[in-house]
């Protein structure tokens, strides 16, 4: 138990790491802002569709989901 906790604290401080030096820079941190709000925007989007409908939302959302895992797991075809 202690190793993977160990491990953890690792993984985490590399993870930390790299985010404190990708955030240093000035453009990277505007893109980071840019994201976050756009990120935030379509999660009050989708919070307010949940609202008004959830069993249309929940039929949706599954619906993407089928479609992302669908696509994600045909083989790409050869094209040489």
């Amino acid at each position: 138990m202690a190793k993977q906790k160990g491990f953890f604290s690792l993984v985490t401080g590399i993870v930390l790491g790299a985010a404190a030096s990708y955030l240093s820079n000035e453009k990277n941190r505007e893109k980071t802002k840019k994201v976050i709000l756009s990120t935030a925007t379509k999660v009050k989007k989708a919070e307010a569709e949940y609202k008004k409908n959830p069993t249309a939302f929940k039929k949706k959302a599954i619906a993407q989901a089928k479609k992302k895992i669908t696509a994600s797991t045909k083989k790409p075809s050869k094209k040489s």
